[in-house]
């Protein structure tokens, strides 16, 4: 189930356009969305007997140009796992930064130097994207028989950024219950709110990503200083984008540390 976050938008708008690499650094055969102008959320729901009436909205990484395609079988098997253990699930596809239409002329854009300040450009307009997700979820609530106030977020790379800004720049409608930025930056400052939520980080000490253990750490250490519940798991080896890693690697638990977490919290019962 897709759900707009703007009432009248248009299919070419929520979906952008397919756009297939066959040859990047840290991947082949690559099929993403790029150009996607209006936000929407894909909805993952658990059996009726395991829910658990917590729904977590899951932001997808790609440097705010790219998206995984629909059928990324990443992000559909983490949303899948995470029914499995009772909750709702909603993958949020955010707006993009605006590139060319063919796949050589994107690739000439992301090899540009100035490509940065597109990101950080973009990730300032999309940042209102997970609030009006959050705010239709806690409208929407008994259509998945949630409870509104157990409505938390998780992101990836650009959407761990994202996550960590709903976890910080909310008001009293759109504040998340609970927030796991996995190997996100940051590139505004921000402040810790006196209600912050429990958060939880994880990433790689040998991540390359621009800011990325500077920033974790620096997260962990606001949330701690200020009294407020945070647990971080630091690893060895991963890089960025260790989300899909095998389980023979520490890093490749993440998730099972991610529910222990949720279960702690009370928000797997």
């Amino acid at each position: 189930m897709i759900i707009p976050l703007r009432e009248g938008a248009s299919q070419e708008a929520i979906h952008g356009h397919e756009t297939f690499l066959s040859d990047l650094p840290v991947a082949r055969n690559i099929r993403l969305i790029r150009n996607v102008t209006a936000p929407s959320l894909t909805v993952y729901t658990p059996e009726p007997s395991a829910a658990t009436r917590t729904g977590v909205i899951l932001c997808p990484g790609g440097s705010f140009h790219t998206l995984p395609h629909w059928d990324d079988p990443e992000i559909n098997g983490i949303a899948r796992r995470l029914t499995e253990h009772g909750l709702t699930v909603f993958v949020l596809r955010y707006r993009l930064a605006p590139t060319p239409r063919t796949d050589e002329e994107f690739m000439r854009l992301a090899s540009a130097s100035a490509i940065m300040d597109a990101v950080k450009a973009q990730s300032r307009v999309t940042r209102d994207d997970p609030f009006q997700a959050l705010r239709i979820i806690r409208e929407r609530a008994s259509t998945w028989g949630l409870d509104p106030e157990r409505v938390g977020m998780m992101g990836f790379s650009a959407g761990g950024l994202l996550t960590t800004c709903a976890a910080t720049g909310y008001d009293a409608a759109t504040r998340p219950a609970f927030a796991a930025p996995i190997y996100g930056t940051a590139f505004d400052e921000y402040t810790v709110p006196t209600d912050a939520p429990p958060l939880f980080i994880a990433f790689a000490s040998d991540d390359e990503g621009i800011g990325v253990v500077p920033r974790c750490l620096g997260l962990y250490s606001a949330w701690q200083t200020a009294g407020h519940p945070v647990e971080m798991h630091v690893y060895a080896q991963g890089g960025h984008g260790f989300a899909a890693a095998p389980p023979e690697l520490p890093c490749g638990t993440w998730m099972d540390r991610y529910l222990h977490w949720l279960r702690s919290l009370g928000f797997l019962s």
